[in-house]
């Protein structure tokens, strides 16, 4: 019982602003828009500007990944020459020393039918004379892979989610700095009123 009553009466407190009373402001209403609109920005438009953000991001960045693995090849390719073992790191958890590649020269055969050869990564366990496979722009020439359409997406959803963060930062300075500009101006009315009602006690003192 007591906490319903606690909550009718924060929402009158609440509400108050938007009524019509001797004691409202212009400043309460604008407050009570500004505290409104605030909390339509959060709910309604930071969520509607990352996904904005986010499809439109991922729509870019899946066409790139059609058009990367439209123009590249993933091509066989012969070991030639093999370089030393890379350390990379250590292992956290054995706290052994991790090899993950080394560098080698491998030839192919490109999409133009012409013999190519480059420097490639390949395995800790591959070596001279082993079958790998390469990615080759249009000219046959060694490239990265294509852009992965999954790590596209989630490149996207990173996008989407900054935006929204951003949207729902710059609602709430603009919020404050309504607010204190508000503040500001209802304690320079207060002031006013405070200045206007000593005089009129004066006079009445004076009268009396």
């Amino acid at each position: 019982m007591r906490r319903t009553v606690r909550r009718r009466m924060r929402l009158r407190s609440r509400l108050w602003r938007w009524r019509r009373n001797p004691l409202r402001r212009r400043s309460d209403l604008a407050e009570a828009w500004a505290g409104l609109l605030a909390a339509v920005v959060i709910a309604v438009g930071a969520p509607a500007a990352g996904w904005a953000t986010g499809a439109a991001v991922n729509g870019a960045l899946q066409q790139t990944v059609r058009a990367q693995r439209a123009e590249r090849a993933y091509l066989p390719a012969v070991v030639l020459k093999a370089g030393p073992r890379e350390v990379t790191g250590t292992d956290p958890e054995s706290g052994t020393l991790r090899e993950e590649g080394r560098a080698a020269t491998a030839r192919w055969t490109g999409p133009d039918g012409k013999q190519h050869s480059g420097t490639v990564r390949i395995a800790v366990d591959q070596g001279k004379g082993d079958r790998i496979y390469v990615w080759t722009d249009p000219h046959g020439n060694a490239t990265t892979p294509p852009l992965d359409a999954a790590t596209a997406t989630a490149h996207a959803a990173m996008a989407g989610l900054g935006t929204a963060l951003l949207a729902l930062v710059l609602g709430t300075i603009s919020r404050q700095t309504l607010m204190w500009q508000l503040m500001r101006r209802r304690l320079a009315e207060w002031e006013r009123e405070w200045a206007a009602a000593g005089q009129d006690w004066g006079r009445a003192d004076a009268g009396g």
